[in-house]
């Protein structure tokens, strides 16, 4: 409820789905400093009456200007739901007659919020998908380094798994997975590679065999950029988790599709993005 009620009363989100600014670029859009208004051409929309649940909204067009009342309300059946109301006033006349442009907008905004906030790309960013385990065996390893020396740690510690891989014939199948959480000037890197035989590891080698359980459910997306804004796509999927309220089994993860493994930050990659979650 309280997250249809932010595309509600914050201008950043309603010229995403409120007809006529839906669709248009940033630059055809004038955003007064210190209001929540948007301007463009001879269209206009200010927010007003915020609150929580929702916002009034006085749209205006070649001069004939009109406030709509948009309210959010929990739904009774599916907690995960909300229903949004709208609300203005009209006449006998109009709607025997025909509704006004401002009127007939405000009704197809309310069919766009609904399709813009059940469509995960335009959403989060991203396509987000709910998807079953399904590469099961892997050969791990950690490392904490200082971050300035991440790439090419990150290519030490994949070539280590993978000579590991050959040496004991676990037939590694290709799949490169790799997370880094950053602290201070030091990194923690997470690196397991995908192996189709069971290769028993001593509890305190550096290298331990691990199984993801299969049939178990994560959150997926695939990215495509320069490798340092990767964090976008597990903001995305944080964020879709926290909204769906669900919980995390273990740390997200990414999928490297492309070839290699130690990327520089400014190089192009495709990645798929996981998160496993209960």
């Amino acid at each position: 409820m309280y997250k249809a009620a932010e595309q509600l009363n914050n201008r950043e989100n309603l010229i995403k789905w409120y007809l006529p600014f839906a669709g248009l670029t940033g630059t055809d859009i004038t955003k007064p400093a210190k209001t929540q208004t948007v301007i463009t051409g001879v269209d206009s929309a200010q927010i007003g009456n915020i609150s929580m649940f929702g916002a009034s909204i006085k749209v205006s067009h070649k001069g004939n200007a009109k406030i709509f009342h948009f309210t959010t309300l929990s739904d009774s059946v599916q907690t995960l739901s909300s229903s949004i109301t709208l609300r203005y006033k009209t006449t006998l006349f109009k709607k025997w007659f025909g509704k006004s442009l401002l009127e007939k907008n405000a009704e197809q905004s309310l069919d766009n919020l609904g399709d813009f906030m059940t469509d995960t790309k335009r959403f989060y960013g991203f396509d987000i998908q709910r998807v079953l385990v399904e590469d099961t065996s892997f050969l791990f390893s950690r490392e904490v380094v200082p971050l300035k020396d991440k790439q090419a740690a990150t290519k030490k510690i994949f070539e280590k798994l993978i000579a590991f891989a050959e040496k004991n014939n676990a037939d590694y199948n290709g799949n490169r997975i790799f997370y880094s959480l950053a602290s201070g000037d030091q990194v923690t890197l997470f690196a397991s590679i995908g192996i189709t035989k069971i290769i028993p590891t001593e509890v305190d080698s550096d290298i331990q065999y691990k199984m993801m359980p299969v049939g178990k459910n994560l959150l997926v997306t695939n990215y495509q950029g320069t490798f340092k804004d990767v964090k976008k796509a597990f903001d995305a999927l944080e964020e879709f988790k926290k909204d769906h309220r669900l919980s995390s089994m273990a740390i997200p993860y990414m999928k490297f599709i492309s070839d290699g493994y130690d990327f520089a930050d400014d190089q192009l990659v495709q990645l798929k993005i996981y998160y496993p979650i209960f």
